[in-house]
């Protein structure tokens, strides 16, 4: 029976991760739409601060890899709070 439970966290664990991922795209949708809102208003601001042109987080995301794309198995510690 132990292994109804492995499958249990198995299925939960996955469920959160697709949470998790479409959380962080629409995250992502709302900040390319913000940089856009953002370089509109720059013109009209007295001192603007320029926007940040680095690479858009989904890149760095990219760069750091996912785990299903680098097959890593570490897994980090789940902390409650």
């Amino acid at each position: 029976m132990p292994i109804n439970g492995y499958d249990s966290a198995f299925e939960l664990a996955t469920e959160e991760r697709a949470e998790v991922r479409l959380r962080i795209e629409q995250l992502l949708t709302r900040g390319e739409m913000l940089d856009k809102l953002l370089e509109c208003l720059a013109p009209f601001v007295s001192s603007p601060k320029p926007v940040e042109e680095s690479a858009p987080v989904s890149e760095q995301l990219v760069v750091a890899g996912h785990p299903e794309e680098n097959h890593s198995h570490e897994v980090p510690a789940h902390h409650e709070g």
